[in-house]
């Protein structure tokens, strides 16, 4: 039953998430993955633990903090297999969905009360699986964070429930190591006393010897030995009864093992994202409530444990803390709660937000792929409804809990009663034996009072127990008793503490387990809801976001706990209330059906950022409109796009990103007033944005005001940028900006200061060829090397493209353009032909290396050569007739007249329309002694271009040949 149970769950969670699989990289996944170095490999390794989840160092100002470099790591992991096909994203956060639901079975297994394991499990399973609230985290590739995180948190629980059990067994094996050895030492003692016997003693060894005797004469002699036999003055043990001293090493390893498993899993939980790592308050808490016996051994190996994975909790907090810093800062558009000045309205508010976050676990049908800007509402005033829903849940939250944990005090405090009751008499009766004469009518009176076995009342009246194992003395002793009390010889001052053979008696357990109690699982449950949803409450530290559905994956753990431990507890007496829990399990499919459905439904609305942003109108209109015009103005549809943008606006007018976005749109259609209107606005709301300060200039610049243009230019290359979201971006931005400032003194003549502003992009880019956002430092050494050579500096020209070439040694056009600044020195034409040749050898089906060789060839006058290159060029772009007629040139010029005649006769087939192709063909006719065929191609060049005077020249002279030659031949 708990296969299928396990079976069923996973299978739900991979069928409910199967249709994600067509889906794309939507919201945060661009930045995460598309656009993060680490992800696509133009970082090392170590760069993964150097750098946040979005690629930005986390020595960098403006970096946002979150360090998840074990998630990051399966990024790129994805990459190297499929590179940004989006399924094997998808399909790798489905299998992860999957294991942690078996991982939730597994645990609510272990934690639920007997009587409502079968249905809790069931029920905490299929709801994890089908849970709409876990959409954003599966259907989402960021949420592969959390879906790693709570599979890694689970294992790590687990993994410490192994330690405790291993604990409890061992300290149970020691415990009864330590009564076998005491017998035996207490045998060896006794061995030397005097032989003492009483007349109720002598009848007792009588009436047992003969039993005894009866019994081997059936069994055989062997039965007789069990597990200790005691000889004259030695003691045999059998190997059965001490297996436990033998694996009590290997037990002790297995617990330190398994307590370094749970540290480890628990690091890897947190180096995957950051909630995880309350996984230790949780473990220790289990721990509390686990198990609650007083002996000095058990609790002082408990307290071991604890302070063990306390230190090294503590540890992996502070090396955290210590690695990231102080929390990074965010827009207040992302949580404005955190930046209102009223402490109030902090307050209300902060106290309000877990409210709405267990209100969404309960009611997953209202929800957003963003819960920022107002979209809840602050509360402001003490009289809001809100504030009564707070005190409510608040209420009922610490009446379940206290009362629980009170009643889990009240059975401690009895225990440890008990056990210091049981010390206490455990003293007296020490005393008792040593200083007072003992009472064998006392004695015998409580005996009689627990005689286990079925006998008739004749005997219990007149025949006492044994004072160690109870037995008859009509019944044969324990072997252990035998031993201990001188061959069944029953002392009046020994005590036997053996366990019995056939389980006839049952002694009193005055410790039992409280952990699976409905009470201590219910603390549990809501420790498991509560503790991970601790550090994205806004009460430790302030977040940047007031509202996140991935965030709730983990604690959603515990809610769904609480859901199996409920329905347990209510189909507990199922079969004396069969009708109502027939009508209950009804009542369990049909929500589990109407979860799937929703489940399904919100996969769809994350197929595409389209249906993504408009399912959030509702909740959070001025971000999906905002997004929404984004999206549309990719899809070319630029009026819908425009709307979208100016609803944006009117719901939140300070938005500088949309300011932006819309300044782009109606750049693109060339309204370039209204594009320089809102770059403003958008510089003006957020001025450390670079991008919005380029666009402006190429505006200014296509508008026609340079000097406008060049001042916005310089002014977005000076953007500050210690505080902005995406450290990549704004330096890219820049670059940008510098670049389109060389591009514009270029285009007014002024090299120098165009050369300056590519010093200075090369100033801000990294002395690595890593790209930011589309430009490296070999495109701009590139760029600076045509200032060079426009201002004749050919040593730092040969210079520059050296450094661009060890940037980028396969680089074909680098390796042109070395080759072309050596080959304007004679005394290094060799040098630069062997440029040439690698470029060559590096592209060998590139035409324009062709050409570039070609000319260079020609210049040298080696015409031959060229015209083989120039012939391969034409041939590797057989529909391009200015190649055709350039290879036709070549040959003309290295007097190969028929092959140039071929392929002028291609250039005018490729351009018929084309009158120096028509006329050059003629003038290789004429050359060849086809007259008349040249004499036609002259007539169609002259049709196209009449008053060609080197064509009408040309076809009089074809004439005047044609005249003689017909003369000749009369």
């Amino acid at each position: 039953m708990d296969r299928w149970v396990t079976a069923a769950s996973s299978l739900l969670a991979i069928l409910l998430y199967y249709n994600t699989l067509d889906a794309g990289f939507v919201y945060d996944d661009r930045r995460a993955i598309l656009s993060n170095p680490d992800v696509i490999g133009h970082t090392p390794i170590k760069s993964l633990f150097e750098n946040d989840f979005w690629g930005t160092p986390l020595t960098d100002p403006g970096s946002h903090g979150s360090y998840r470099p074990l998630c990051v790591a399966t990024y790129r992991l994805n990459y190297i297999l499929s590179g940004f096909k989006p399924w094997s994203y998808h399909f790798f956060n489905i299998l992860l969905h999957s294991i942690a639901t078996v991982l939730v079975v597994t645990t609510a297994r272990r934690l639920l009360p007997p009587n409502c394991m079968r249905v809790g499990t069931a029920v905490a399973g299929l709801s994890f699986a089908a849970h709409p609230i876990h959409t954003e985290a599966v259907a989402g590739v960021v949420g592969r964070a959390d879906l790693a995180a709570c599979n890694l948190f689970l294992l790590s629980f687990l993994l410490y429930t192994e330690h405790v059990r291993l604990r409890i067994e061992s300290q149970k094996g020691k415990y009864r190591h330590n009564i076998q050895n005491n017998l035996v030492r207490h045998q060896l003692t006794n061995s030397h006393q005097n032989f003492r016997l009483s007349c109720h003693g002598l009848v007792q060894q009588i009436m047992i010897n003969v039993r005894r005797l009866l019994k081997a004469s059936k069994a055989g002699p062997l039965r007789m030995l069990n597990a200790c036999e005691v000889g004259t003055g030695s003691v045999k043990i059998n190997k059965c009864q001490c297996n436990g001293s033998v694996s009590e090493d290997s037990g002790e390893l297995l617990q330190w093992c398994t307590l370094a498993g749970t540290l480890i899993f628990a690091a890897a939980a947190t180096l995957c994202k950051e909630p995880a790592i309350m996984i230790v308050p949780l473990c220790i808490l289990y721990d509390y409530l686990k198990d609650v016996r007083q002996e000095d051994s058990y609790s002082k190996h408990r307290w071991r444990s604890i302070c063990a994975l306390s230190t090294g909790g503590f540890a992996l907090l502070y090396w955290r803390l210590r690695l990231t810093g102080a929390p990074s800062a965010f827009a207040s558009a992302d949580n404005p709660t955190s930046r209102d000045p009223s402490i109030f309205t902090r307050f209300y508010t902060f106290t309000y937000l877990p409210v709405f976050n267990f209100f969404l676990l309960i009611y997953p049908f209202q929800l957003s792929f963003d819960w920022s800007m107002d979209s809840i509402p602050r509360i402001t005033t003490l009289f809001d409804i809100r504030n009564l829903y707070s005190l409510v849940f608040y209420a009922i939250i610490s009446k379940v809990t206290w009362k629980a944990l009170s009643h889990e005090l009240r059975i401690q405090k009895e225990i440890k009663e008990k056990y210091y009751k049981k010390q206490n008499n455990k003293i007296k009766q020490k005393w008792s034996y040593n200083s007072k004469p003992y009472n064998r009518r006392q004695d015998c009176s409580e005996r009689k009072s627990i005689i286990p076995h079925k006998e008739n009342a004749s005997s219990k009246r007149f025949i006492c127990p044994c004072n160690g194992c109870k037995h008859a003395l009509t019944e044969d002793h324990t072997n252990v008793c035998r031993a201990v009390n001188n061959n069944n010889t029953m002392m009046h001052h020994s005590t036997c503490v053996c366990p019995l053979a056939h389980g006839k008696y049952k002694p009193h357990n005055t410790t039992k387990y409280v952990y699976r109690s409905p009470q201590v699982a219910m603390l549990l449950f809501t420790a498991f809801m509560v503790l991970p949803f601790v550090p994205a409450s806004n009460i430790l530290f302030y977040v940047g976001f007031v509202v996140a559905e991935r965030v709730l994956y983990i604690p959603s753990v515990g809610f769904c706990f609480l859901l199996g431990l409920g329905a347990g507890t209510l189909m507990r007496n199922w079969r004396r209330y069969e009708r109502r829990s027939r009508i209950f399990m009804i009542v369990l499919l049909i929500t589990l059906l109407v979860m799937s459905g929703a489940t399904l439904r919100r996969n769809l609305d994350w197929r595409d950022e389209e249906s993504l942003f408009r399912s959030a109108l509702h909740i959070n209109p001025p971000k999906a409109y905002g997004n929404l015009g984004s999206v549309l103005t990719t899809q070319g549809r630029l009026s819908e796009a425009e709307v979208a943008f100016e609803k944006a606006l009117k719901y939140r007018p300070n938005m500088a990103d949309v300011h932006y976005n819309l300044g782009i749109l109606h750049q693109n259609q060339r309204r370039f007033g209204e594009a320089i209107k809102s770059f403003e606005r958008a510089i003006y709301f957020r001025p450390s944005m670079a991008l919005a300060y380029v666009n402006l200039g190429t505006s200014l610049m296509a508008d026609g005001r340079l000097a406008e243009a060049a001042s916005a230019l310089r002014a977005g290359a000076r953007a500050e940028g210690v505080r902005v979201r995406d450290r990549r971006e704004h330096e890219a931005a820049r670059v940008s900006a510098l670049v389109q400032l060389a591009s514009l003194h270029t285009q007014r003549g002024h090299w120098h200061k165009a050369l300056s502003a590519y010093k200075d992009a090369l100033q801000i880019l990294p002395d690595t060829n890593a790209p930011i956002v589309g430009w490296t430092r070999h495109s701009v050494l590139s760029m600076a090397t045509e200032i060079y050579i426009q201002l004749h500096q050919w040593p730092q020209a040969e210079h520059s493209i050296l450094s661009a070439l060890a940037l980028a040694p396969n680089h074909v056009g680098t390796h042109i353009t070395l080759a072309q600044i050596l080959a304007r020195n004679e005394s290094r034409s060799m040098e630069a032909e062997l440029w040439f040749k690698k470029a060559v050898s590096l592209a060998p089906e590139d035409p324009l290396v062709r050409d570039k060789f070609g000319m260079f060839l020609r210049s040298q006058r080696r015409l031959r050569e060229s015209a083989e290159q120039l012939v391969e060029a034409a041939r590797l772009t057989p529909t391009d007739s200015v190649r055709a007629a350039s290879a036709a040139r070549a040959l003309r010029d290295a007097r190969r007249c028929r092959s140039a005649e071929r392929w002028y006769a291609r250039a005018v087939e490729l351009s018929p329309e084309n009158a120096e192709y028509h006329s050059n063909l003629g003038a290789i006719l004429h050359l060849n002694g086809k007259y008349v065929a040249a004499a036609a191609s002259y007539r169609r060049a002259l049709q196209l271009k009449p008053n060609d005077e080197i064509t009408i020249t040309n076809l009089k002279r074809v004439r005047t040949l044609m005249s003689n030659q017909r003369k000749t031949s009369l």
